[in-house]
């Protein structure tokens, strides 16, 4: 007979029970939300699945949440959907969705433009984009830019950027069978440095200038000026009278200069500081634009005292070596009206001429620099420049150069010979300091310069090879060797250079001759540059064998001869061959009567290149100008020539030249030599045409 249960056990299976009938309950009540759900779901009509797919396909696909699958038990309200088993997604928490993590970078595209990247790729940071006003899609680059002014503005719409998601949902009666989420997106923002800002958009109030300059200033003078020209002009006296006139060479930057200082005039009288070549070339711009003037002081020595007049026609004209050794006078004197002519020659902020630069411009309250070619090797030397005009603009130059020079501790010192953030750079010039145009974009009826290189070949070259196989080997030994001072390397190579001219100098002049002064060749003007004197002087005796008239200008040349001569060149229809030295004349003169500019020699300095080019293709050039670039295999040329394209790379890259001799036409020439007959010592016509054969053209 069994055990009787207890109180306690009694109550115990009562409860169980209880709770087991609620259950129940519970679960025909959720058969029955199940059943209603199912109907709902039956009654989609197909053509609406159908289209939904379509349009998911069309679009990146979104995360996918998990999935639950549940099999309904029949209910026992519905027999309807007692065989329906369905499928429904359960929808995840924003927590556990994938996060995005998109990298938006903002740079300086121009003054007044910014270009704008991200990665990965987003449509919604792209849509974020497409918001602003201002944006423009440029489709060679493949970027986006928006204005300077609406930067802050798309930060903040990127900073707040979520994202939408939309499930189904199992576990709702009411219509929508969806959950929305929104999440963030993770954007990591790399902005313009707040300084760099505060410079593109905090220039100052400008000085009002009326459209009319010839309102406030001499009308002859205004009329005397090319319409860019006088922008140029408008430029400077908006910002003060402190500049740097940075136009391409040729384009008049003195007259532009002269009329910006004729502004300031109450303030005279005016310092000149050049180059000591073109001292007479001042003078004479000054007697052309401004023949009001009377007072014009040339110092050319050390015992010339400067005027003691203050008036506004008085004008002094020195070299930098004179202004270094008059110092404490030109202190002194307090001169406030300053321009400073190739500006370049100041770029080294340790010489003693930059030193004395920058205490002069202190003191001034107008400095006009002038340039075509403000930053010749690396826009590090800019700095210097750019305190003459503006010491606040950037006061720090280890900061100027990490952020533009790529400045890094080097093996020996801190070195900036580098370019990085170009576009930036310049855009801060150009907003603040510097107005820069080229031949290109302001003078289209100036006649293009073309430009060839012909590779010098032949016996006349082979045949003094020998002497310059030494110093090559010197040059290539020194080079392998690093020294602190580059002194061994500098030595060779300059030994190294010197003997190329020299190998060359006979197929130059063969070259010349030949193809530019044959019997019945048309009459034509031909700039001969060189850097040794040793080649100039074969050349000179070569010319004057051809009974050809011609002119000499070297660093003996006086500034009152050099004058003189320039004009026997242009003026002269009998004068047609310039012997120049391309760092004495390679400034400050114009001689556009030559349609031809030959380099015997190169120069490892770009700027001395392009500047001697321009002494013929500037404005008042009436034809079209031909440069030809005579280089020499197996000789220093093959070091010189790859450098000078280099450089030019690195002042593109901060819109400082736009000039590149890489896409120059090419040709070889083959010099051979020529033994002696007895018809050669009789001036005969026949002998010279017979000679002009002597060059072959391969191409």
């Amino acid at each position: 007979m069994g055990r009787e249960l207890t109180e306690e056990e009694k109550q115990r299976i009562a409860a169980n029970r209880a709770e087991a009938l609620r259950r129940a309950e519970e679960r025909k009540k959720r058969e029955a939300l199940a059943a209603i759900s199912a109907d709902k779901i039956a009654a989609v009509p197909a053509q609406s699945v159908s289209h939904s797919t379509e349009a998911s396909a069309a679009k990146p696909a979104l995360p996918q949440p998990d999935v639950q699958l549940i099999h309904q038990v029949p209910c026992s309200t519905s027999a309807a959907a007692s065989n329906v088993r369905t499928q429904f997604y359960k929808p995840p928490t924003p927590a556990r969705l994938p996060k995005s993590n998109i990298h938006v970078t903002f740079t300086v595209l121009t003054y007044d433009r910014l270009k704008v990247r991200f990665a990965p790729y987003h449509v919604a940071v792209l849509e974020v984009i497409k918001s602003i006003p201002s944006r423009l899609y440029d489709a060679n680059e493949r970027s986006w830019s928006i204005s300077l002014l609406e930067l802050k503005k798309c930060q903040e719409a990127l900073k707040n950027l979520t994202v939408t998601h939309s499930y189904a949902s199992a576990f709702s009666c009411e219509p929508s069978l969806f959950t929305v989420h929104h999440q963030a997106v993770d954007v990591t923002i790399e902005s313009i440095p707040d300084n760099v800002l505060k410079l593109l958009t905090d220039v100052g109030a400008k000085h009002v200038v009326p459209s009319d300059l010839s309102l406030i200033m001499d009308p002859a003078l205004i009329e005397s000026l090319f319409p860019f020209q006088k922008v140029g002009v408008t430029f400077g006296i908006e910002r003060g009278g402190r500049i740097l006139l940075a136009d391409e060479m040729g384009l008049g930057k003195s007259v532009q200069a002269l009329t910006m200082a004729r502004y300031y005039k109450a303030e005279w009288p005016l310092l000149i500081l050049c180059p000591s070549s073109v001292k007479s070339a001042w003078k004479a711009q000054i007697n052309k634009f401004l023949p009001i003037i009377q007072k014009i002081y040339v110092i050319e020595k050390g015992t010339d005292p400067l005027p003691a007049a203050r008036t506004s026609n008085t004008v002094v004209i020195m070299s930098y070596d004179q202004m270094v050794l008059k110092k404490k006078e030109l202190e002194s004197a307090s001169y406030y009206v300053i321009i400073f002519d190739e500006s370049h020659m100041l770029k080294d902020g340790k010489a003693k001429r930059t030193q004395v630069a920058l205490a002069l411009s202190k003191k001034a309250s107008r400095v006009i620099l002038l340039s075509g070619t403000p930053a010749l090797s690396r826009p590090a030397e800019l700095f210097s420049q750019i305190r003459l005009v503006n010491d606040r603009l950037f006061p720090n130059f280890h900061e100027f150069a990490l952020r533009y020079c790529d400045g890094k501790q080097g093996r020996f010192c801190f070195e900036a010979k580098g370019c990085t953030n170009s576009e930036e750079l310049t855009a801060i010039l150009l907003k603040r300091v510097m107005i820069r145009r080229l031949k290109s974009q302001v003078l289209r009826d100036l006649p293009d310069k073309r430009r060839e290189v012909v590779y010098l070949s032949g016996d006349k070259i082979d045949s003094r090879m020998n002497s310059l196989q030494e110093a090559k080997k010197a040059f290539e030994r020194s080079s392998g060797m690093q020294t602190k001072d580059g002194k061994g390397v500098n030595d060779s190579l300059l030994e190294y250079f010197s003997l190329t001219g020299i190998v060359k100098a006979a197929a130059v002049c063969s070259h010349i001759l030949d193809n530019y002064f044959y019997p019945d060749a048309p009459k034509k003007k031909v700039l001969i540059f060189a850097h040794h004197q040793i080649v100039l002087d074969t050349v000179q005796v070569e010319v004057q064998k051809r009974n050809l008239k011609s002119v000499r200008i070297d660093g003996q040349t006086s500034s009152k001869d050099r004058g003189n001569l320039c004009q026997a060149f242009q003026e002269d229809p009998d004068v047609e061959v310039a012997i120049l030295s391309m760092t004495a004349a390679g400034v400050g003169i114009t001689l556009t009567a030559a349609s031809v500019v030959v380099f015997a020699e190169l120069h490892w300095n770009p700027g001395t290149l392009l500047q001697a080019e321009d002494r013929a293709h500037r404005v008042g050039q009436k034809d079209s100008v031909f440069v030809q670039y005579l280089i020499a295999r197996n000789t220093a040329d093959d070091f010189i020539w790859p450098l000078v394209q280099k450089k030019l790379d690195v002042l593109g890259q901060v819109s400082l030249s736009n000039d590149t001799f890489r896409d120059a036409e090419r040709s070889h020439l083959r010099c051979e030599s020529h033994h002696s007959e007895i018809t050669d010592f009789f001036n005969t016509d026949e002998n010279l045409a017979s000679a002009a054969k002597r060059a072959r053209i391969e191409n």
